[in-house]
């Protein structure tokens, strides 16, 4: 915890410092805006810190006003300094590489385009804002799988993931997802991972709606990664406690009848999160125990809250992997930096002839509360054979 602590100070500082380096030198301010603009810059870098400190070291009640507001200013403002610090680096980058032109031309294009990136990236910030209050967009997807047994052709599933219950979502974001969920009357409902952010003792209380989850064919759930920042074994048992099968790099195998008598069987699995090893050995991801049965079963879908683990569920005979963690970037411009770095981001893909994956946008957010361009998601399957 003190290095996650150490390391998020350094970058806030960092981002912080250099986006008041850039404005102070593009803006060309007296010294007594530069001094207005520093100290605001240093009252965001010291909020982003306290933020998370005082909620994970329980110094607020997590349901308190003062909490509320504490989280949301300071979530908001790191939203807004990120795509300013983003946005402006760019900007200074491409009038590094342009070609020198007109003195007034450059402070034109130094002072008024800066004004007016300012002010569009404020507008952009409570846009996003908007959107990540809006209830999440139910994305119906019909899936094709060749193998799929006949009696389960039609099959449903809601997967919800990402939903990220704590400092900012709580129980009344909670208590819609379910209704959402619920309205949908699906066989099946996958939670892949990134349930929560905080420890079962803060958010217990805040969990109540999730007991109304019910699914003809079972509640299932795989861990994510933040599931291991506040304590995966306390969140597994109170989730079996309330009826939601946690998988363990494991499986059920779930059986339909035929016309003449005879059972069709269909398997589904989850894995531990990708990086789960870095917590302990014992939680390590291993698809091929999670896709291991004695009974014959023809096809095999996978709860894996990372993308990543799609290379070793196609190995170990997987045909569907359904996962998140990516948030789709959650919102622009970050977007552009996950496309950057991964290769699943969202949506269907086909890996091969025989394996499929499914990347959710996420069913909530994490951090900053901004949604731009990338609506939170409920996604609603149909199987086909």
């Amino acid at each position: 915890m003190l290095r996650f602590f150490v390391v998020f100070c350094a970058i806030s500082i960092f981002v912080c410092g250099t986006t008041f380096l850039i404005l102070k030198r593009r803006l060309g301010l007296s010294p007594s805006g530069n001094k207005v603009i520093a100290g605001f810059l240093l009252f965001i870098a010291i909020l982003i810190v306290v933020g998370p400190l005082a909620y994970r070291s329980n110094l607020l009640n997590i349901k308190s006003y003062a909490s509320g507001v504490l989280q949301s200013v300071q979530y908001f403002l790191m939203g807004w300094v990120g795509v300013c610090f983003l946005i402006l680096l760019l900007l200074e980058i491409l009038q590094a590489l342009a070609k020198p032109f007109d003195p007034q031309k450059r402070i034109f294009f130094t002072e008024g385009v800066t004004r007016g990136l300012f002010a569009a990236i404020s507008l952009a910030v409570f846009g996003g804002l908007l959107e990540a209050c809006s209830k999440p967009k139910i994305t119906p997807v019909e899936i094709k799988l060749s193998t799929l047994p006949k009696t389960f052709d039609g099959a449903t599933i809601a997967q919800i993931s990402d939903i990220h219950i704590g400092p900012l979502l709580q129980r009344d974001f909670l208590e819609g997802v379910v209704d959402q969920v619920l309205s949908l009357n699906a066989d099946m409902i996958f939670i892949t991972g990134d349930l929560v952010d905080g420890t079962v003792s803060q958010l217990k209380d805040l969990m109540e709606p999730l007991k109304r989850l019910k699914a003809r064919e079972g509640v299932y759930f795989c861990t994510g990664n933040h599931e291991f920042y506040s304590g995966p074994a306390e969140w597994i048992e109170y989730l079996e406690s309330i009826g939601i099968h946690v998988f363990k790099n494991s499986n059920v195998v779930l059986t339909r009848k035929t016309s003449n008598g005879s059972d069709e069987k269909l398997l589904i699995a989850g894995v531990h999160d990708w990086h789960a090893d870095q917590y302990s050995e014992s939680y390590a991801t291993d698809p091929t125990l999670a896709a291991h049965t004695t009974e014959a079963v023809n096809c095999k879908i996978l709860l894996a809250h990372n993308p990543f683990s799609i290379d070793g569920a196609a190995q170990a005979g997987f045909h569907f992997q359904v996962s998140g963690h990516t948030h789709a970037g959650q919102f622009y411009p970050f977007v552009f930096l996950v496309k950057l770095k991964l290769k699943h981001v969202e949506g269907l893909y086909k890996i091969n002839d025989q394996t499929q994956l499914y990347v959710n946008r996420g069913t909530g957010f994490w951090g900053p509360p901004n949604r731009l361009g990338k609506r939170s998601e409920i996604t609603h399957f149909t199987l086909r054979a």
